[in-house]
Protein backbone atom coordinates (compact mmCIF):
# COMPACT_ATOMS: atom_id res chain seq x y z
CA UNK A 1 0.00 0.00 0.00
CA UNK A 2 2.78 2.44 0.86
CA UNK A 3 4.38 1.92 -2.54
CA UNK A 4 1.27 3.05 -4.43
CA UNK A 5 0.97 6.04 -2.11
CA UNK A 6 4.57 7.04 -2.77
CA UNK A 7 4.09 6.61 -6.52
CA UNK A 8 0.88 8.64 -6.42
CA UNK A 9 2.64 11.66 -4.90
CA UNK A 10 6.07 11.28 -6.49
CA UNK A 11 5.22 13.94 -9.10
CA UNK A 12 4.94 16.56 -6.35
CA UNK A 13 8.65 16.25 -5.59
CA UNK A 14 9.71 16.23 -9.23
CA UNK A 15 7.26 18.83 -10.51
CA UNK A 16 9.44 21.96 -10.17
CA UNK A 17 12.06 20.24 -12.31
CA UNK A 18 9.56 19.00 -14.90
CA UNK A 19 7.64 22.27 -15.12
CA UNK A 20 9.98 25.09 -14.12
CA UNK A 21 7.88 27.64 -16.01
CA UNK A 22 4.91 26.78 -13.78
CA UNK A 23 7.04 27.11 -10.65
CA UNK A 24 8.29 30.53 -11.81
CA UNK A 25 4.75 31.60 -12.73
CA UNK A 26 3.41 30.56 -9.32
CA UNK A 27 6.18 32.44 -7.54
CA UNK A 28 5.57 35.51 -9.68
CA UNK A 29 1.78 35.34 -9.15
CA UNK A 30 2.22 35.51 -5.37
CA UNK A 31 4.47 38.53 -5.64
CA UNK A 32 2.05 40.14 -8.06
CA UNK A 33 -0.83 39.60 -5.61
CA UNK A 34 1.10 41.37 -2.84
CA UNK A 35 2.08 44.25 -5.11
CA UNK A 36 -1.32 44.82 -6.70
CA UNK A 37 -4.30 46.83 -5.49
CA UNK A 38 -6.60 43.85 -5.90
CA UNK A 39 -9.28 42.94 -3.39
CA UNK A 40 -9.43 39.42 -4.80
CA UNK A 41 -8.63 36.76 -2.18
CA UNK A 42 -5.23 35.10 -2.71
CA UNK A 43 -6.66 31.67 -3.63
CA UNK A 44 -8.95 33.15 -6.28
CA UNK A 45 -6.10 35.29 -7.64
CA UNK A 46 -3.88 32.20 -7.74
CA UNK A 47 -6.51 30.24 -9.66
CA UNK A 48 -6.99 33.07 -12.15
CA UNK A 49 -3.25 33.36 -12.70
CA UNK A 50 -2.93 29.60 -13.12
CA UNK A 51 -5.63 29.57 -15.82
CA UNK A 52 -3.85 32.44 -17.57
CA UNK A 53 -0.55 30.54 -17.32
CA UNK A 54 -2.13 27.46 -18.94
CA UNK A 55 -3.82 29.29 -21.82
CA UNK A 56 -2.70 27.78 -25.08
CA UNK A 57 -1.07 24.71 -23.52
CA UNK A 58 -2.19 21.30 -24.68
CA UNK A 59 -1.54 19.25 -21.55
CA UNK A 60 -3.11 15.92 -20.69
CA UNK A 61 -5.20 15.83 -17.52
CA UNK A 62 -2.26 14.26 -15.68
CA UNK A 63 0.17 16.92 -16.93
CA UNK A 64 -2.29 19.66 -15.96
CA UNK A 65 -2.51 18.21 -12.44
CA UNK A 66 1.28 18.23 -12.11
CA UNK A 67 1.47 21.75 -13.53
CA UNK A 68 -1.24 22.91 -11.08
CA UNK A 69 0.50 21.29 -8.11
CA UNK A 70 3.76 22.94 -9.13
CA UNK A 71 2.13 26.35 -9.54
CA UNK A 72 0.19 26.09 -6.26
CA UNK A 73 3.23 24.95 -4.32
CA UNK A 74 5.37 27.78 -5.66
CA UNK A 75 2.59 30.27 -4.93
CA UNK A 76 2.30 29.05 -1.33
CA UNK A 77 6.06 29.04 -0.79
CA UNK A 78 6.32 32.55 -2.17
CA UNK A 79 3.50 33.82 0.05
CA UNK A 80 5.27 32.27 3.04
CA UNK A 81 8.59 33.82 2.11
CA UNK A 82 7.06 37.24 1.65
CA UNK A 83 5.21 37.11 4.98
CA UNK A 84 8.35 36.00 6.82
CA UNK A 85 10.48 38.65 5.15
CA UNK A 86 7.94 41.37 5.91
CA UNK A 87 7.82 40.18 9.51
CA UNK A 88 11.58 40.45 9.77
CA UNK A 89 11.49 43.98 8.39
CA UNK A 90 8.84 44.99 10.91
CA UNK A 91 10.84 43.52 13.79
CA UNK A 92 14.14 45.07 12.78
CA UNK A 93 15.42 47.49 15.40
CA UNK A 94 15.37 51.10 14.33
Amino acid sequence: MAHSSVHRYAHILAAPFEYPSSARAGWYAARLWFQSDTHVPPALFRDQQFRRHCDGRHDSAYERDIRRDTFYRAFAESIGSIVIEEGRLCEAPA
